[in-house]
């Protein structure tokens, strides 16, 4: 029998977060200079969710559009609310719920906490072919 795979053994633990104001210039830089994908977007408030910031977004949502990074700010263009899976989540129903929703990135959460990310990506590049 083979090994459960958790998510949180493939999960990015090096994540950012950014408030929903920033310049996507400004967040696009911050992505280029720590090689990130993705940035999570901070809640407003208490009774506000995480957005999520991909290069995709930005890509589909400013540049295509002829959009100007400087003054585009994240919250217009960022997913919002984020899917969630649990760290200790088998792999491959982690897989399955982001395939099913049409995402390429959750939070990974242990202890109402955020603490990580797992994408697409991260869970075929991780798996064992063995």
């Amino acid at each position: 029998m083979s090994k459960t795979v958790l998510v949180n053994q493939v999960m990015m633990p090096y994540f950012k977060k950014v408030d929903g104001i920033t310049r996507v210039a400004e967040a696009l830089k911050m992505m280029k200079e720590q090689n990130l994908n993705a940035l999570l977007i901070e809640p407003r408030d208490e009774s506000d969710v995480y957005g999520i910031l991909t290069l995709k977004d930005i890509a589909r949502k400013v540049i295509s559009q002829r959009r100007k990074l400087h003054e585009t700010h994240v919250y217009e263009i960022m997913s919002k609310p984020v899917l969630s899976v649990p760290a200790s989540m088998p792999v491959p129903y982690a897989a399955r719920l982001l395939t099913n929703f049409n995402v390429s990135y959750a939070m990974v959460i242990e202890s109402n906490q955020v603490v990580g990310m797992v994408s697409l990506n991260r869970i075929v590049t991780n798996w064992d072919i063995g």
